[in-house]
């Protein structure tokens, strides 16, 4: 059980190492509206976070941008 418990903790740990932190900013009509923070390990995917945290906000962009 321990091993089981060690193998996952470091799985973890060592996904979280490579991912990378990207600046995105949501759009609307051109304009920006927010920018924030998000870790992943593409820029497609930090794109797809971002919308869906803005989402969840409240806040419906016509499209996210990361850097």
């Amino acid at each position: 059980m321990n091993k089981l418990i060690l193998a996952t903790a470091l799985l973890l740990t060592s996904s979280l190492a490579y991912a990378e932190a990207y600046t995105c900013t949501g759009y609307i009509d051109g304009e920006a509206v927010k920018t924030l923070t998000v870790n992943a390990f593409k820029a497609s995917v930090a794109e797809e976070k971002a919308a869906d945290r803005l989402k969840k906000q409240g806040i419906d962009v016509d499209y996210v941008a990361c850097k």
